[in-house]
């Protein structure tokens, strides 16, 4: 009889231990996917849009990302982080205001926000540099 008790409360306890340690395991799928909402990508700055071509290019080389093109007619940058590779482009608004758009070459949105929040960030930290040309 004693047995018998010690073998089901052995049964019970192995049973809800599984259990509990089941609900605390998170998916391989899930914990893959990231929320990106569109306000990441794109952005609106109160700077001329040469100088935020040369804020975006220090954004990257301070982050370690390597530049692959760059096309300064046309303002966009082609960089490669994260063994991923994304192409900026920038255009203007005005002469005062400009925009920048950051995408993903492949179309595969599955990247860490971070990535994007760090050049933005960057950029407006220091976008009351004025960047001259040096003859």
């Amino acid at each position: 009889m004693y047995k018998y008790i010690t073998a089901v409360l052995l049964t019970i306890i192995f049973i809800s231990a599984q259990k509990t340690y089941a609900d605390d395991i998170i998916p391989a799928a899930t914990a893959i996917k990231t929320t990106i909402g569109s306000q990441d990508f794109s952005k609106f700055y109160k700077t001329s849009s040469e100088n935020l071509l040369y804020l975006l290019l220090s954004a990257i080389n301070e982050n370690h990302y390597s530049i692959e093109e760059i096309q300064f007619k046309t303002g966009s940058v082609l960089f490669k982080a994260y063994q991923k590779e994304f192409i900026a482009s920038i255009a203007s608004k005005d002469g005062y205001n400009s925009f920048i758009k950051i995408i993903p070459v492949d179309n595969n949105y599955n990247f860490s926000p971070m990535l994007l929040r760090k050049l933005h960030d960057y950029i407006e930290l220091n976008n009351n540099i004025n960047f001259q040309k040096i003859l």
